[in-house]
């Protein structure tokens, strides 16, 4: 991890402290950090998918029920 000086708006990271539930600049910092890179992957993720870049056929086709399957966990 590094160390690194920046100016923040006071108010801003006032507001990432109640939303994060952080008692601090720098966990409030890292919380919005991470929540943005996994709300911007999560969303190239959706893009790919609706875009069909992505194939989830042999998943889909590797995992289904068989009726016999489904007997056994309705039990």
């Amino acid at each position: 991890m590094s160390r690194t000086m920046i100016d923040l708006d006071d108010e801003m990271v006032a507001q990432a402290k109640e939303i994060y539930g952080t008692k601090t600049k720098a966990a409030a910092v890292r919380a919005a950090v991470e929540d943005a890179v996994k709300r911007r992957l999560r969303q190239q993720f959706i893009d790919a998918v609706k875009a069909g870049e992505l194939d989830f056929g042999e998943i889909v086709e590797n995992t289904k029920v068989t009726d016999a399957g489904r007997d056994a966990r309705a039990v």
